[in-house]
């Protein structure tokens, strides 16, 4: 080849070669983004598979594995939790969106393990313990479930999920007068127009329909 070949050549490679990082930072910036599933599993596999280590790994897993589970594929979701816990077991959200992963394959068990890791982690934050509490439900342990659905409530007054959660374990052991507090709570923490309102007014107008088979299923008095 001759020198001024050679030349060309060497430029030629010194155009192509600093836009390797870029497209590995564009992956990361796409793979941890809010972008759709598909899109962010694409870029993180590319992440996964290019030699991530560190911190890129674990952000990568745990965006791959959010977006598994939001397609409904729990067991890779969980795979890529397990990733990134292998490299980083002090973050207790890496502990929850796996237990999220093993409550939606109704392995209650196993998400309960993982949750109590994230309280030991962070024992003022009302999350793990709301999300322990429907795990309970789940099993049938209603007075476990009101345990740490109060926690939850005592840790974050406005957590709307909490007290739904608990409105809808008083409704299940008859507990009505509370069930219907909870739901008024619920009601006061949502913004107008806010989607959750449907579901929470199909809660109230179950309790009252309770309530009312009670009131006629009740002895007169004298």
């Amino acid at each position: 080849m001759s020198i001024r070949a050679c030349a060309v050549a060497a430029l030629f490679f010194a155009a192509i070669i600093p836009a390797v990082p870029a497209l590995a930072a564009s992956d990361m910036e796409t793979c941890t983004g809010e972008t759709t599933p598909i899109e962010r599993i694409g870029a993180c596999t590319r992440v996964i598979d290019g030699g991530a280590s560190g911190k890129d790994l674990v952000s990568a897993s745990t965006a791959r594995g959010i977006a598994y589970g939001r397609l409904g594929q729990m067991d890779t979701a969980i795979s890529d939790f397990t990733t990134a816990l292998d490299n980083d077991k002090a973050r207790s959200e890496l502990w929850i969106a796996r237990a999220r992963a093993y409550f939606n394959k109704t392995e209650y068990d196993l998400a309960m393990l993982d949750l109590a890791e994230a309280i030991k982690l962070e024992p003022k934050n009302s999350i793990p313990r709301n999300l322990m509490g429907k795990n309970h439900f789940m099993l049938g342990n209603y007075e476990l479930a009101l345990k740490f659905f109060d926690e939850a409530v005592e840790l974050d007054p406005n957590h709307y999920n909490a007290f739904v959660n608990r409105a809808t374990t008083y409704y299940r052991t008859n507990d009505l007068a509370n069930a219907m507090k909870d739901v008024n709570a619920a009601y006061l923490m949502l913004p107008p127009g806010d989607s959750r309102g449907r579901e929470l007014l199909q809660l109230k107008v179950a309790i009252e329909r309770a309530f009312a088979s009670q009131q006629s299923a009740a002895p007169a008095s004298n």
